[in-house]
């Protein structure tokens, strides 16, 4: 293998990367081959896509740098995959104050699903993409029929490629410090999702610790407290609820399950000598032996309520909390 191979089997997958004034000064046609070779199953609509938005986003950048000078240095990245997914966001401008996530669509008006596919990517850099826990990242929608700038919806700034250059400079309102490093950005360890359920207990397993979920327990704090006063009311007016948690893969929604079956908190809901109140239930027979033996191991003293949901009429390969 050779040190380019080396170097690009450690990054993460992308059409493109330059600083600004490369980008804007390639050819048009380089950086379609790029993305054409580097995704080689994209399909005649996507190709015709970047046709047509490249160019805009190439003008745009360029009256970023020809508005200040200090832009030259900064980054930008097409068709960026986030790294274990298939995911791809149009673009990634990497600023001196924070990150820019460009979703462009071939229309005049954008959709709630348009709205939502460019929170989710802004969402998923913000928790899970090491160089962005401690910087703001933008989403920006851009509606390529549209002109000037619109209303945005959901913290997603929404405008036409028109405005484009002036809503990246007013992102950027601090400029302090240097670009954020495209290396450091582009390597494939920065962006770590949470692990599956079964790569997590095989981490337990043989680690004998819970592996490093960087921000995600905080960033689940807020779904865990609101089903424990759903809980904690359902317990007081001795009704039942159900709670369905939903999220893309790797937002943590078993780990907000375990956090729940674990929660302290519960103990003061226990009414008599009715064992745990709340239990983990899985389908998957192996992982809950793994995840009760790892747990008991760490200090569980019995109080590990993770249980397989054969014959509890829980769906089988599916987390699910009971309480």
């Amino acid at each position: 293998m050779t040190k380019d191979n080396r170097r690009f089997a450690s990054e993460a997958t992308r059409g493109w990367d330059s600083d600004f004034v490369q980008f804007e000064k390639t050819p048009r046609s380089r950086i379609l081959e790029r993305l054409r070779l580097t995704y080689p199953e994209s399909s005649r609509e996507e190709r015709r896509s970047w046709g047509d938005t490249v160019p805009q986003l190439q003008q745009e950048i360029g009256e970023v740098v020809r508005v200040d000078t200090h832009y030259a240095r900064c980054t930008a990245v097409l068709e960026y995959q986030l790294p274990l997914e298939s995911r791809r966001a149009d673009a990634v401008l990497l600023l001196r104050d924070g990150v820019v996530v460009i979703e462009l669509k071939g229309k005049l008006h954008p959709s709630d699903a348009d709205i939502d596919q460019a929170h989710a990517y802004a969402r998923d850099l913000r928790c899970y993409h090491r160089e962005c826990h401690e910087r703001p990242v933008h989403a920006v929608l851009v509606p390529t029929l549209m002109r000037g700038q619109g209303e945005a919806e959901r913290n997603v700034h929404v405008c036409g490629p028109d405005a484009l250059d002036a809503l990246v400079a007013s992102l950027d309102m601090r400029r302090t410090g240097p670009p954020i490093d495209a290396h450091r950005f582009l390597d494939a360890d920065a962006y770590r999702p949470l692990p599956s359920l079964i790569q997590a207990a095989r981490n337990l397993f043989l680690a004998k610790q819970p592996p490093q979920l960087w921000r995600a327990a905080a960033n689940t704090d807020d779904a865990v407290d609101h089903i424990a006063r759903i809980v904690a009311d359902a317990s007081l007016t001795r009704t039942r609820r159900l709670v369905l948690l939903a999220g893309v893969p790797g937002a943590g929604k078993t780990l907000v399950g375990m956090r729940i079956a674990h929660d302290p908190g519960l103990d003061l809901l226990k009414r008599g000598d009715r064992g745990a109140p709340a239990v983990f239930l899985s389908g998957n027979g192996p992982l809950v032996e793994v995840l009760q033996y790892v747990l008991r191991q760490a200090g569980g003293a019995g109080r590990t309520f993770v249980a397989s949901s054969a014959g509890r009429g829980v769906a089988r390969d599916r987390g699910g909390v009971a309480a």
